[in-house]
């Protein structure tokens, strides 16, 4: 098991699914890398395959240029 951050940092500029295996506060904070993509919709599809589990989602790329927006 490794931490959410340290998991963002290695797979930087890609989308990450994440299996929660720690919160703290109602946060995750720890859990096993189940895929790491810079396709979205690999993520989404992977997810959905695994719905016993509790899975994180998230792009662990740079944030967003100041006057730049994202929509999904």
């Amino acid at each position: 098991m490794a931490k959410i951050a340290e998991l963002k940092k290695k797979y930087k500029g890609e989308w990450l699914a994440i299996e929660v295996t720690k919160e703290e506060h109602g946060k995750a904070v720890e859990g096993k890398i189940i895929i790491h993509t810079t396709d979205r919709e690999k993520v989404w599809k992977e997810v959905s395959l695994r719905k016993d589990k509790v899975i994180y989602v998230t792009y662990a790329g740079p944030p967003l240029e100041k006057g730049y927006a994202a929509a999904f």
